[in-house]
């Protein structure tokens, strides 16, 4: 019988599929009708709903309520196990402390990282962060821009793969919905964006690649109609004025470790063999790239890599990569303030906040 107890209570096991067969007793079923509401709270208690409600909501000293009705109130919400509903306080305050975020791919580390040091932050304010996953296409989006609308978030943050015609995220914030953009910018007049320095970052990234002196270099990027890849593109197109041996560029449709991939095989294929340097925009395409170069271990020992995106594991690995690392924490520190200076003080500021890149070096001149 110990097995089966819980501080002296008796466990009840539910065995899926066994049809109550085992002897144990079924769960009891899911009424809604027997879920208790504010207004039994108060009633049990002797309460006002009002009262009830001030209470439940951390509001008691504020509103004077004598010590003696919060622990009332407090213990028939224990023996009860009532939990507020954030949709019903939502409609009546107009904030459900809840906000959203739509990234483009959740294997990314980069995004993932972010989303954890916003959902950190948003619980330490007291909201609750909601997550979702456009895969980078554009119908996808959308239909999430509508879910986060109809759960009625405070605020959305979004790294978007619409383009700059689209006027969709224009009407949610007409109808009081605040926008941050992160890593991808919008218009800087319609929309407040936090991104990574990436044009200054790429002209140092690609500048500590010619450096030591290659007679070609590529670059290997993605989704080249994105504000985030062109200013990537620009700084290294910067860093090449005055370079006078080959450049290559080969640009793919997805930031994934699959195009990484083919986008390298590409290259040797059409080159026949390595560039004496490479830069690639996202460490997810570096990954495809290794994918490619594993079969040819060999020769890629003297491949200058250089890439957007930074992890422990490049300390390790024989072939040294420079590379340009995102602060996650102080994005996710300045989108969420952005986000809570609209939500509560109701002041939304458009323009672009940008956040350093920095860089971390790992091959030396010999």
């Amino acid at each position: 019988m110990s097995d089966n107890c819980d501080n002296g209570r008796l466990r009840q096991w539910h065995r899926i599929g066994d049809n109550d067969r085992s002897g144990f007793a079924p769960a009891p079923a899911y009424n809604k009708e027997n879920l208790v509401k504010l207004s039994d709270i108060a009633r049990l208690a002797g309460v006002s709903v009002t009262t009830a409600s001030y209470v439940i909501n951390g509001k008691a000293e504020q509103q004077r309520i004598s010590n003696a009705t919060v622990e009332r109130v407090r213990a028939v919400v224990e023996a009860h196990g009532f939990t507020p509903n954030p949709q019903a306080a939502g409609l009546r305050s107009r904030h459900t402390r809840t906000l959203g975020f739509i990234l483009p791919d959740l294997e990314n580390p980069s995004y993932a990282r972010i989303a954890k040091q916003l959902e950190q932050g948003a619980r330490a304010r007291g909201y609750q962060l909601l997550i979702a996953s456009s895969d980078d296409q554009p119908d996808s989006e959308r239909q999430l821009q509508q879910l986060f609308r109809a759960r009625r978030c405070d605020a959305l943050f979004v790294a978007s793969c619409l383009p700059p015609s689209d006027d969709s995220y224009r009407e949610l914030q007409a109808k009081g919905l605040p926008i941050i953009a992160i890593d991808r910018s919008m218009d800087p007049k319609a929309f407040c964006s936090v991104i990574s320095d990436d044009q200054p970052a790429s002209l140092e990234l690609t500048r500590s690649l010619l450096a030591l002196k290659p007679a070609n270099i590529a670059l290997i990027g993605a989704r080249p109609e994105l504000s985030v890849s062109q200013a990537r593109a620009s700084g290294f197109d910067q860093a090449l004025h005055a370079f006078t041996g080959k450049v290559s560029q080969y640009q793919g449709e997805a930031f994934s470790r699959e195009c990484g991939r083919q986008l390298m095989s590409e290259l040797l294929a059409e080159q026949g063999g390595l560039p004496d340097a490479l830069v690639t925009t996202s460490y997810v395409l570096l990954q495809g790239v290794f994918d490619a170069l594993s079969t040819r271990p060999a020769d890629s020992r003297a491949l200058h890599l250089g890439t957007f995106g930074d992890t422990q594991l490049l300390d390790f690995l024989p072939l040294p990569v420079n590379a340009m690392a995102q602060q996650h924490g102080l994005i996710a520190e300045t989108a969420l303030e952005l986000a809570l200076a609209a939500v509560e003080q109701k002041h939304y500021q458009p323009g672009i906040h940008a956040v350093a890149r920095t860089f971390k070096q790992r091959i030396f001149k010999g």
